[in-house]
């Protein structure tokens, strides 16, 4: 059962496009990123946070950051990276171990995406889907950090295959959708899990699954995710009762906040302005399919997907928060609709859609190389300037792993963009193994200088030997930072808040220097960094 084969599937024309090359690219697509920099704010500081809290104070069951509860995402994200960073701390620093926990959870998101499409368009789909997905640029930096978001993300693309599973085979389906929505539960809010249900329940008015076996998959999914959606607030109840309350009434519904008080709506026109490029270049070939089969849109491999695109879109119409990361889970449905009609791509579409990815990603690769030669020699000396201005403390060095990793992803990149013979799936290969070059690019020459910037070590470096020794400290500059304190230089600071009155010491953060506060006995800022201003006072 669980290595169903659907028993009459559409197939894909044949084409010289072949499984290793996907698996290929999708090795050296999860990579990058992933090893050698520091934890970076704001999302990368959470977590930090989160994991060294769990392994040196044991809170596994609350995510916390130094004492206080961090509760803006269920644990399950949390305990995968701690795990990892356990696992690996012989050899790896714990920024490192726990972002382990991305690509463990984006191999899993692949693989479901895939295995949707597979399931909804035929054999042969599944591969393009799988590698649309890695070259949608919504997904370049969120797939390469330490978020939650991508457990979430992981959670939805098993909610789209199991549901497309759920007309004709129910045992398996209602598992996989149980564990799908226990899942969303245990990585986000009781939101998601309810956004699920609701697709899994307006798929009746369809007829494709208004079925005795869909009936079943929901039964069986109730059954076994009720219980993994409920058992870590009810473990919450049974430790800390006053803590679950609140996650009750303000976090349950995440974005939406609680059951206690409801918050609706945002300043409407953000996802509208970030879904051309986020959604690139899922959203033009998702309208080609759907002009292709406009005289077809009642077709379960339409229905599904479209009606996952609705729910979410309403939903992140009504949600208070505007944030990239919300939009994550746009990519998966929107991957099945770009990949249906690739292959009727006319060769003039093809080769515009291949001639615009090669042009931009070849620019910006260009450009990134030139880049690396400024860093580290010096010439062009106007772009020399430019980059020690973001960056002055960065010192040129070759790092000969990064540089055969670089030039491996350009020639790798070259062969792919000169194969002959083009069409629909090779311009999506070619545009997936665009943005693959690009981002490796980035991680690999310019991780240190990009590193010097984002990081939070030399500013946390230079406050250590301030920091007071007879007092405790509080801080304004919110809660990464406060982890971010804790992972660098072991320093315990505390939220600005009537608990930790008694300090007579406050880190305050300001974002111009015109704000310099009085009583103030020293004062700092990342290298480069002319926006975040902090000082000590003695309060």
């Amino acid at each position: 059962m669980l290595t169903y084969t659907p028993p009459r599937m559409d197939t894909a024309p044949a084409t010289n496009e072949k499984p290793w090359m996907l698996l290929l690219l999708c090795f050296v697509w999860l990579w990058p990123g992933i090893f050698g920099h520091a934890p970076w704010k704001p999302d990368e500081g959470y977590v930090a946070g989160v994991v060294q809290s769990m392994l040196e104070d044991g809170h596994w069951l609350v995510p916390t950051i130094v004492n206080v509860p961090y509760l803006d995402s269920s644990p399950l994200y949390y305990w995968v990276a701690a795990g990892f960073a356990w696992l690996t701390s012989p050899i790896l620093p714990l920024a490192d171990g726990m972002r382990l926990a991305t690509p463990f959870f984006m191999v899993f998101a692949l693989w479901f995406v895939g295995l949707a499409g597979r399931d909804l368009l035929g054999r042969r789909y599944g591969r393009s889907v799988a590698m649309l997905l890695l070259g949608s640029l919504g997904l370049m930096t969120f797939g390469h950090a330490a978020s939650p978001d991508i457990a979430t993300f992981c959670g939805f693309a098993l909610v789209l295959w199991s549901l497309s599973l759920s007309r004709s085979h129910g045992w398996l389906a209602g598992l996989l959708f149980g564990i799908a929505t226990g899942m969303l539960a245990l990585s986000a809010s009781m939101l998601e899990l309810g956004l699920a249900w609701i697709i899994a329940l307006l798929l009746f008015a369809f007829k494709a699954w208004r079925t005795p076996e869909h009936v079943k998959a929901l039964a069986v999914a109730l059954t076994v995710g009720l219980p993994l959606a409920l058992a870590w607030p009810l473990a919450l109840t049974e430790v800390d009762p006053a803590l679950a309350s609140y996650w009750w009434r303000h976090r349950a519904l995440g974005t939406f906040q609680g059951f206690g008080r409801t918050a609706f709506l945002h300043d409407f026109g953000y996802y509208l302005q970030i879904f051309p490029w986020f959604a690139m270049p899922l959203w033009p070939l998702s309208l080609w399919t759907l002009w292709r089969r406009r005289a077809a849109l009642s077709s379960p491999a339409l229905q599904l997907p479209m009606l996952f695109f609705v729910v979410l879109a309403v939903m992140m119409t009504l949600s208070p928060v505007q944030a990239q990361e919300l939009a994550l889970p746009w990519l998966v449905p929107l991957a099945v609709l770009a990949a249906a009609e690739l292959d009727t791509l006319k060769r003039g579409a093809a080769a515009c859609f291949n001639w615009f990815g090669l042009m931009t990603f070849g620019l910006i690769a260009a450009f990134i190389w030139l880049g690396w030669v400024a860093l580290n020699f010096g010439w062009p000396a106007r772009l020399a300037e430019r980059a020690a201005f973001f960056a002055p403390t960065y010192k040129a060095e070759l790092n000969l792993p990064m540089l055969l990793v670089a030039c491996a992803a350009t020639l790798v990149w070259l062969w792919a963009v000169t194969r002959r013979n083009l069409e629909g799936r090779k311009a999506s290969t070619n545009w997936a193994a665009g943005v693959t070059l690009i981002w490796a690019l980035a991680a690999s020459l310019w991780l240190p200088w990009i590193d010097i910037q984002k990081s939070y070590a030399p500013l946390i470096s230079q406050l250590r030997p301030a920091a007071p020794t007879d007092s405790c400290m509080v801080t304004d500059a919110g809660l990464s930072f406060i982890a971010l304190a804790r992972y660098h230089g072991g320093l315990i600071l505390h939220p600005d808040s009537g608990a930790h009155a008694d300090c007579r010491y406050s880190l305050v953060m300001r974002y111009r220097d015109s704000d310099r506060p009085a009583n103030w006995v020293w004062t700092g800022q990342r290298p480069g960094d002319r926006k975040e201003f902090y000082y000590l006072i003695r309060r």
